[in-house]
């Protein structure tokens, strides 16, 4: 790296961590004594993918040179500070260096406004539209919008960056009995918010929790396809920043909930929605310490915990909670509309519990049937899990690219479909496993061979295979679902 590089990367790092959003340390603790590890006040931040995992990104501005005079902002014009601006290629090319070295798994990047806002954020959108396009980069791109920029440039900048949340209108709906076909498109109504990190949906009601940061809340967003197209959702902020999750359950919402000189996460509230905003119902009993994952069955709700699974039952407007015990700690649920148990995996062991709510008790199941990794003696992890459109089949991706089937209603494994040969680690865990909601199988994306291919879980078999010119990363379906 150029001594001209370092300086602007000291600056323009430095400068980003009074940017909100993600948290950098607090304190400049070097490495000593062959201790593990060191902390900087700057240039690396920390958020969360959507399955919990904690990623570390490049924290940088674009520019410190801003038009503005804000007194509470370092990068205000009057103030006497040292000034930079990187040029896009510069950003992309520290990107990409320090993903290789592994330093960072993404990139963190906002600015001073330089010009104006819409000449900035074409700028940051050069930058990432050349992380993705020209340098394949799939990591994580949080890309802060540009107050005053225009409507177009922040649509734009939705379609390549990470955070920003957007709707696609997949063109196929039913009007009068009748299936009608559009254009897909991406809407212009937008939401936003600081680590939105867990999205959860049960019986057309989805719910939206942000993570928050160290200076902001969580908080949580309610809609249905209806709202969306009306562009009028329910919000609910939250006293603390957690990385939590909130279950729609009807006109009622259960949530995280951390008070504000809380250290760990334990407590659960109910929410009642009335309009654009909610009402605080009622606080759930039982404590669930480290909690992580939700899932929804027709009359029960479960949380995972460090000490097994909280269920809860609603009964209208009431709700309640009891624990079923297991001796490790659950960060995975999974549920579905049809079915009476939960699935419920660990976390480490990728043990799976079939937890029955009613009998209150939970049933070690071998989904796997002990398979191994290449060396022969390591067993496969659990990478996804999904229910087919009936909730009959539970699907299960592991680490060797194989999928197993379990039925739900026997819970007993069926077999398994060699979904991805070839492995590559680092493209497998980009895999995911999605609904044909128009009929009883699933897809799974294969990004190493840009195709996504369509499993037949009854019959445990590859129903077809889709070659695409592009990467497929991340994908959907979207349509109109079969009824039964």
């Amino acid at each position: 790296m150029s001594d001209r590089i370092r300086e602007k990367l000291q600056i323009l790092a430095d400068a980003a961590k009074y940017d909100v959003s993600c948290s950098s340390s607090g304190s400049d603790r070097k490495n000593k004594d062959k201790g593990l590890g060191d902390a900087s006040r700057s240039g690396i931040c920390h958020s969360y993918t959507e399955d919990g995992r904690c990623v570390s990104l490049l924290k940088i501005l674009f520019s410190n040179v801003c038009i503005f005079d804000c007194a509470y902002c370092v990068s205000r014009r009057s103030n006497d500070v040292k000034r930079a601006a990187f040029t896009v290629q510069e950003v992309v090319d520290l990107t990409i260096n320090f993903y290789r070295r592994n330093y960072i798994e993404g990139l963190f990047l906002s600015s001073g406004i330089f010009k104006s806002a819409d000449h900035t954020m074409e700028r940051m959108l050069q930058v990432v539209k050349k992380l993705r396009l020209e340098e394949n980069f799939n990591g994580y791109i949080h890309l802060k919008t540009i107050p005053g920029a225009s409507p177009e440039l922040i649509h734009e900048a939705g379609l390549y960056a990470d955070r920003m949340v957007q709707f696609a209108d997949g063109g196929v709906f039913t009007q009068s009995n009748q299936l009608k076909i559009n254009t897909p498109n991406i809407l212009t109504f937008q939401l936003s918010g600081t680590t939105p990190a867990h999205y959860r949906s049960f019986n057309g009601t989805a719910a939206l929790f942000y993570d928050g940061s160290a200076s902001e809340v969580s908080k949580f967003e309610v809609f249905t396809d209806s709202m969306i197209a009306q562009k009028s959702i329910a919000t609910q902020k939250l006293p603390k920043g957690h990385h939590g999750v909130a279950e729609p359950r009807g006109e009622y919402v259960l949530s995280t909930y951390m008070p504000t000189d809380a250290s760990t996460l334990s407590i659960v509230k109910s929410y009642h929605i009335h309009g654009d905003h909610f009402h605080e119902e009622q606080t759930l009993t039982n404590p669930c310490n480290r909690l992580h994952g939700a899932a929804s069955i027709a009359k029960y709700a479960a949380f995972g915990c460090e000490d097994g699974v909280l269920v809860v039952e609603q009964n209208k407007d009431k709700f309640v909670d009891k624990k079923v015990f297991i001796d490790q700690r659950i960060s995975t649920i999974a549920g579905h509309e049809k079915i009476n148990q939960f699935a419920a995996f660990a976390s480490g062991t990728h043990a799976l519990f079939i937890v029955d709510p009613e009998k209150l008790n939970a049933t070690s199941l071998n989904w796997s049937a002990d398979a191994k990794e290449l060396d022969g003696t390591t067993a496969v992890r659990r990478l996804q899990q999904s229910f087919d459109a009936t909730g009959r089949y539970l699907a299960i991706l592991d680490s060797m690219g194989t999928v197993h089937v379990l039925d739900t209603q026997t819970w007993q494994r069926l077999g398994q479909i060699q979904a991805i040969n070839n492995v590559v680690g680092t493209e497998l865990s980009k895999s995911r496993l999605v609904v044909n909601a128009a009929s009883d199988t699933i897809f799974i994306n294969n990004t190493e061979a840009k195709t996504i291919i369509e499993l037949d879980l009854k019959n445990l078999k590859i129903k077809q295979t889709i070659q695409l010119n592009d990467v497929p990363n991340t994908f959907t379906w979207l349509g109109v679902a079969k009824t039964n």
